[in-house]
């Protein structure tokens, strides 16, 4: 087997994520027809809009396709190294391009495809999914014969999803956040990549453990419910139990076992366990915010990823605290009059549609 250097210098491995740009260029070499085609759609898709922010819109769908070619060819070098499948995930979820564009975006072994918002997509034992049910752009070719072949979703800000995985596991993700996995778990492994926010109701397997894995830390569970956040951007992480039981590990191998009601911040190789509510962490799966004493900052950030807007605010409101709830099925207008009337906030939509919040 290869060592973990030898992965990360292959010059297969660098092409695919820091050379995407010029794989773009060279998109008629590759082999791979249905990237090609998704290529002429999304710019036939841009071709037709009409809006002011046409140079924009280009921007992002190029931005989209860019990181489908690149992780395409990821997942095909992937199946082609499958003893260094654990190393090369952990790279893929460090090194990808960041999740853009407008729409979610899943990843197969040889396929690119957008799909609707708040698609559900379900596996069974053999595989077999319903994701035609839910593309948008792309017709599904023949189901590949290969076996525990991995896919990626990327859910971009203002879109969520969920997957029931081949186990029964369901796992619901939140905005901006990406997650990789494979079709079909083996007998003795259940194991995905996160990137961002996710809460999973683990089907229940003695014999064998479930593990999440992040940048920074493990989970490892049998059976139970919790809630992961941990967005590339922010400055921490956390691991909220709902019921059941979990071990985190960090970086440096040390481990953290939480009881139900339990929270554990982390924050490079240190860790804080605390007792909280946590339908507060959880909430956001049903469309809602609940609150208490959280900091504004913190939720316009959450409401910035959910409606996928700008939301910029003065720094005199950080010292202010919100308590109470938010319905996030409503729109972001209706929101942000709630939030401002509680706090005597005033805010502004500009022409780009972002939103500033201010002191009255």
């Amino acid at each position: 087997m290869k060592n973990k250097k030898t992965i990360y210098n292959s010059d297969e491995f660098r092409k695919t994520v820091r050379c995407l740009t010029e794989k773009i260029r060279e998109a008629d070499e590759l082999e791979f027809v249905d990237v090609e085609k998704s290529f002429q759609d999304v710019m036939k898709r841009v071709e037709r809009e009409k809006r002011v922010s046409y140079r924009r819109h280009i921007y992002r769908w190029s931005l989209s396709i860019a990181a489908a070619i690149g992780l395409i060819l990821a997942m095909n070098w992937w199946s082609t190294n499958a003893d260094e499948g654990t190393e090369l995930d952990i790279a893929l979820l460090n090194d990808t391009t960041s999740i853009c564009g407008d729409e979610v975006i899943l990843i197969t072994d040889n396929q690119a495809m957008n799909l609707k918002n708040d698609a559900s997509l379900k596996y069974d034992t053999l595989g077999s999914s319903n994701i035609q049910q839910y593309a948008l752009n792309t017709k599904i070719s023949q189901a590949s014969s290969v076996k525990n072949e991995m896919h990626q979703i990327m859910v971009p800000n203002g879109k969520r999803a969920d997957i029931t995985f081949s186990d029964g596991t369901r796992i619901y993700i939140n905005s901006g956040s990406k997650v990789i996995y494979p079709d079909i778990f083996e007998e003795q492994k259940r194991e995905i990549l996160v990137e961002g926010e996710v809460y999973l109701d683990v089907a229940k397997r003695k014999d064998c453990p479930f593990v999440v894995k992040t940048r920074e830390f493990d989970i490892r569970v049998l059976g139970t419910s919790f809630n992961v956040c941990a967005y590339r951007e922010d400055e921490a992480s956390s691991v909220v139990l709902v019921h059941g039981s979990v071990e985190v590990t960090t970086e440096n191998k040390s481990k953290v076992r939480l009881a139900p009601n339990q929270l554990v911040d982390i924050k490079g190789n240190k860790t804080q366990v605390r007792k909280v509510d946590v339908s507060e962490y959880i909430s956001w799966k049903d469309n809602l915010l609940l609150l208490h004493q959280r900091p504004v900052g913190d939720v316009l950030k959450k409401l910035e990823r959910y409606y996928g807007c700008k939301i910029r605010y003065d720094a005199e409101i950080t010292t202010l605290s919100l308590s109470g709830k938010l319905d996030l099925q409503t729109d972001i207008t209706d929101v942000m009059d709630n939030l401002c009337l509680s706090l005597s906030l005033h805010y502004t939509i500009n022409d780009k549609d972002e939103i500033y919040v201010s002191l009255k």
